[in-house]
């Protein structure tokens, strides 16, 4: 049995209810834009940081040439792009709830009761549907 609960109130405006407790907050178009914000904010600082050890994107790209043809693997700025934008999108993440919820998102898992990496994990993919509008209530499905 899951410890919260996601209501959707109406557009853009939600519930967390938890033990006894219910917050009311609405997800808006800044939330969204700030997330969107965050990708290209991750590679800039993932360009500069590159930059200050002299290593260019162009850099992290692997050629290999077989049978006359040339090949590219983009493997490792492609993980290392992740990595950048996974971390900051994290940090507005983190920011929000915050803002939303007026603890950080420890305190607010510890509130709630939220005690596994599956849980939290459940927690997080929940509301970042609602953050970006793809969230369901439970109540409002067919």
């Amino acid at each position: 049995m899951k410890k919260y609960e996601f209501i959707k109130n109406g557009i853009d405006d939600y519930t967390l209810k938890y033990k006894d407790k219910e917050i009311n907050f609405k997800s808006n178009v800044d939330v969204v834009n700030r997330l969107q914000n965050s990708i290209a904010s991750a590679r800039l600082k993932m360009i500069k940081d590159l930059a200050k050890e002299g290593i260019s994107l162009k850099d992290l790209t692997i050629e290999k040439k077989e049978n006359g043809k040339t090949y590219y693997d983009n493997t490792n700025k492609d993980e290392l792009e992740k990595a950048y934008t996974q971390q900051e999108q994290s940090k507005v993440f983190m920011e929000i709830i915050k803002e939303l919820f007026g603890m950080d998102i420890t305190e607010l898992f510890l509130d709630i009761g939220l005690t596994t990496e599956e849980e939290s994990g459940q927690f997080s993919e929940e509301f970042g549907q609602i953050l970006v509008g793809q969230f369901q209530s439970p109540r409002n499905k067919a």
